[in-house]
């Protein structure tokens, strides 16, 4: 895990900061599986903090919950395996990881893409966002 240190100390400094807005998995290595990516959001649902992974396929979206440590290390078998790219949005820069061929691991950051967090959505308003697709 020490290869994506720096990526994930972002994450949770963000999350520390109150300046997370969402996560972006992509580039997939074989585009024959299907999974064209995954984004994630951070909510609190109960007075729990989750981070929410929706996978899209080409025909469907499924959703998972998982709590930090096991978003990052769901992050981490992603980018290794089928994934090449990775985005982590804050309100105060965006951090870029990149994966090659041979496995190294770098990062870079950029200016933010965003001002304001995302809305937080309920079930039922996800349902409606998932049927316009």
């Amino acid at each position: 895990m020490s290869d994506f240190k720096e990526f994930f100390e972002a994450i949770q400094q963000s999350i520390t900061n109150d300046e997370f807005v969402k996560l972006t998995v992509s580039k997939p290595l074989r585009k024959s599986d299907g999974l064209a990516n995954v984004y994630v959001r951070f909510l609190k649902i109960d007075e729990k903090e989750v981070f929410e992974f929706k996978y899209r396929y080409v025909s469907e979206n499924l959703y998972k919950k998982f709590s930090l440590n096991e978003a990052l290390a769901e992050l981490e078998q992603l980018l290794l395996e089928t994934f090449r790219a990775g985005t982590l949005f804050t309100l105060s820069y965006d951090l870029l990881v990149m994966i090659s061929k041979k496995k190294q691991v770098s990062c870079r950051d950029t200016a933010p893409s965003f001002k304001n967090k995302l809305p937080e959505f309920s079930q039922e308003s996800r349902e409606s966002e998932d049927s316009q697709e």
